[in-house]
Parts: structure tokens; C-alpha cells; sequence
């Protein structure tokens, strides 16, 4: 992990995680019981491509295998995997050094940067005071990431990438607020419907 950028196997996936997020995927396909094997006997890690239509994207996440859940005869097996990193990628092999599956070289990109809008801060108190108390409760209010909010809204992959495609910082922040704000109203509503409910 502390290369900026490494030549490693990739499994295409249309999932995005941020570091320290899982989940469970079913592996079937030769090449990836390949990579799953090799994974086990070596350690290796390998990045997930974000895949839409089809089509590799510029990023990803890199991942270890975290667990084999279960295993069927033939080899297919449902593990878990964490991400450790947000990657881009840089190439593409269909074969990496002549194995069955695809690799490519990827560069590290930093993704834990500590959240600096005033507004958005903001937003994060209010959310607590009102709806959840022990939202972000494990982070220092002054140490408290984009990483950790966006893990927290339990964005989908499809917002995590449209996140990490955003250039600026500024307008990093103004696409979490407004996701947070989506979070807020969604919450005011449940609770108004919860209230209807009680008096009927």
C-alpha cells in the first residue's frame, strides 16, 4: 500500500467501495476462481474496475479477500471482499502475464481528506440533532473525512463514482451536502408519515 501505483489483477465489477467497506460476491467464471485462488495461496489483492454498460470506467476500488463463505463443488464459491483503496486505472490487459484473468496497472488516489465547509459541518450537526445522535459518532467533529460521511449516507455505487469523478474539492462537498440534505428530507418524511400513522 505504500506504492503510488502497482500492476495488479482486476475482477470488472459495477461495484464501488470506499476503504473499509465489504460485501459478498458469487464466483463462478474460471479466470476468477483463478484469482480467487491465487488470492488465498499468495495474499495477493486485485482492484475492482467500475464497470457501466459494459464498459471499464477510469476508477475503481482496491480490494483483499476477507473471507470464502462458502464453497460448491467445481470450484464456484460466494466470498467477501474489503476495499482498501480507491484506485484509477491506468491500463488494460485481458490476460495478466498469461493468466486467465485481466490486470492493469492502477495508482493509488487519496480519499480520507477532512470535510472543510462551514455548511456542510453544519449540516452534519443538524442531522444529528434531529434525526440520529450517533450519526458519525465515531469520528472527532474536527477529524471527520468525506470518506466517512459518504460511508455513513450508504451511497450506492453508482453516486460513490459519480463522487470520485468530481474534480474540485469545493464541488466534492457541495455534492455530499447535497445527498445529506436528500438524507434529511427522506428522514422528515418518515417521520410525518409516522406521526399520520398514530393518529389514525
Amino acid at each position: 500500500m505504500n506504492e503510488p501505483t502497482a500492476t495488479i489483477p482486476f475482477f470488472p465489477l459495477s461495484v464501488f467501495l470506499f476503504p473499509g467497506e465489504d460485501i459478498p460476491l458469487h464466483i463462478f467464471e474460471p479466470r476468477y476462481k483463478q484469482l480467487i485462488d491465487e488470492s488465498r495461496e499468495l495474499g495477493i489483492t486485485f482492484a475492482i474496475p467500475f464497470v457501466i454498460q459494459q464498459e471499464i470506467q477510469g476508477f475503481g476500488c482496491e480490494v483483499r479477500l476477507k473471507d470464502v463463505v462458502a464453497e460448491k463443488e467445481g470450484g464456484n464459491m460466494v466470498i467477501v471482499v474489503e476495499s482498501l483503496a480507491i484506485v484509477e486505472i491506468s491500463s488494460y490487459e485481458k490476460h495478466l502475464g498469461g493468466k486467465l484473468y485481466p490486470g492493469g496497472r492502477i495508482r493509488r488516489i487519496p480519499c480520507d481528506e477532512p470535510i472543510v465547509s462551514d455548511e456542510l459541518m453544519d449540516l452534519i450537526n443538524s442531522f444529528r440533532e434531529q434525526f440520529d445522535q450517533d450519526f458519525l459518532a465515531s469520528c472527532e467533529k474536527s477529524q471527520i473525512s468525506r470518506k466517512d460521511l459518504i460511508i455513513a449516507l450508504n451511497l450506492s455505487s453508482d453516486e460513490k463514482y459519480r463522487f470520485i469523478c468530481i474534480p474540485e474539492d469545493e464541488q466534492k462537498e457541495t455534492f455530499l451536502a447535497g445527498q445529506l440534505r436528500y438524507l434529511s428530507m427522506i428522514r422528515t418524511q418518515e417521520a410525518l408519515l409516522g406521526d399520520d400513522y398514530g393518529l389514525n
